[in-house]
Formats: C-alpha cells, structure tokens, sequence
C-alpha cells in the first residue's frame, strides 16, 4: 500500500488534540495507536518524527514531546507539536536533517493569532518556510495548491485576535453550555487584583472556564484530556461556524487525496 504523507505543525498539547479530533472524529481517518513496528508503514522515516526519550535537552522531567499520526487508506498525517516559540525551528530541523519536506503532499501550520493580527502571523510563517515552499501563502486560512498543498491556519477563525480556546468555548456553548455558564460566573469572581496576584497571562481566562468544566467532565485530569474525550470537537459540534472554517482548512489540504463522495464525512479514496 502507497500513500502520501502530510505534516500538520501546532503550537501547543491543545492545538493538537484539536487538530487530531478534526481528523478522527470529523474527517474519519484512524489514529495510530503507538506501536513502532507499525509506524514503517505510516511514515517515511520513523527517526525524524519520534522522539528519543533517552535525553530531553539533558533533563529526563522535560516533557517529550510525540506527534500524533493519523491515517487513512490513502494517507498518513504527522501532527507535530512545535512547543510555542519553538514551532518554526523544531519544523525546520525536520526539513534540514531528513529532507522532509521533499516528501510531503501537504504541509499545514496551526498557530494562535493572541495579540497579532492573523494576517501578520501567516505572513510570518511565510518568511520562515517561503524558503522551502515558494507557493507558501500569504493569507490565513488559505489553501495553496501543491503539491505539496500548503497553508497555514491562525486561531481562533483566521479573523479575530485570540487563542484556540475561544473555538473550543464557541463549540463547548452546543454541547456543554450550562456547564459553560457556571464556569464562567465563577471565573468572573476573580477580579483585576485577584488575576494579578495569581499572575494571570492574557487568555489566561478562556483556560480557567474550560479547566473549571474539564474538572466536572474529566475529575483531576487537564484541560487536554477533557479536549480529548469529551465532545468539545465532534460531529456533535461540526456545524459550530469556527469549527466549521477549521474543518473545511483541513478538507482543503488533503483534499486532492479524496474522491468527491455525496457523503461530506466520506475519505472514500480514489
């Protein structure tokens, strides 16, 4: 069996496991379960792409960070956690060391907008992979014809400032929208004073109010894994317009791999 191999790159745990629900839950392709022996048939080169959990920048409590791989009959997808700051290096040594790049049908960027205008981050992201992609686009939110197909994608919805939270809270309204609202007023009891002392960072809210729900849904566990198992971005809230755009990005990129089907959810392949 052939197929053809995309990278997605995120920022953060979060991004990820979003990015990962799109393409399981909505999207249908399977996720790779984490046994070695069958990742040589998911992934070019298993070195590039697994961590070595023998040394973590010489701190074995460093978190190590794994990709996420996905696949369906036609294609395999590399969700690749660039640790914030350190996206565009970790992507570019990638790129350097294995000739990664020359591989791909896809390549796609995952980035929160925060403080930025969307539009600045993507032309961001232009500069730093222009020089392996020269069709690397310009836009948020657009997909550029390959091959590889290329885009990048900046949260919340390629438009507004903010972070990847502000989808999932948008989404969380269909789903869990009571839970939502009790979160939130007891989040809006801490004051300025009150998010100072704590050291709140900006967005630093939006986290709290799904913390405050992952706590009721996922007792103990993280706002990760609350993203995960839970039906936060899930054919439950596809119809949700933010997740809608991210829905149809991802389409986009893997698109030309895909027969038309009259079944939106279908990766019947060609």
């Amino acid at each position: 069996m052939t197929r053809s191999f995309a990278l997605f790159a995120v920022e953060g745990p979060s991004d990820q496991v979003i990015v990962r629900n799109v393409l399981r839950r909505i999207l249908g392709f399977n996720l790779w379960d984490g046994k070695i022996d069958e990742l040589h048939d998911l992934w070019p080169r298993t070195d590039d792409i697994v961590p070595d959990f023998s040394s973590k920048a010489g701190n074995i409590y460093k978190r190590v960070l794994s990709p996420s791989i996905l696949y369906s009959e036609s294609m395999s997808i590399a969700i690749f956690e660039g640790e914030g700051s350190s996206l565009v290096g970790r992507v570019k040594a990638l790129f350097e060391n294995h000739d990664l790049h020359k591989k791909l049908s896809a390549f796609g960027v995952f980035a929160d907008s925060d403080n930025f205008l969307p539009v600045d981050v993507a032309a961001r992201y232009q500069r730093e992979f222009g020089h392996y992609f020269s069709h690397f686009p310009t836009q948020p939110g657009v997909v550029v014809n390959g091959p590889p197909q290329l885009g990048v994608y900046v949260f919340p919805d390629n438009t507004n400032k903010g972070v990847v939270e502000h989808l999932v809270l948008e989404c969380g309204e269909t789903v869990y929208s009571e839970l939502l609202r009790r979160a939130t007023e007891y989040v809006d009891q801490f004051d300025v004073d009150d998010r100072k002392r704590q050291r709140w960072a900006p967005f630093d809210e939006q986290k709290a109010v799904i913390a405050s729900v992952a706590s009721l849904l996922k007792p103990g566990k993280t706002n990760t894994a609350t993203l995960a198992d839970n039906d936060w971005i899930s054919q439950s809230t596809q119809n949700v317009e933010a997740l809608r755009v991210l829905v149809e990005f991802c389409r986009g990129l893997i698109g030309p791999i895909i027969c038309d089907s009259p079944d939106p959810l279908s990766l019947e392949t060609c």
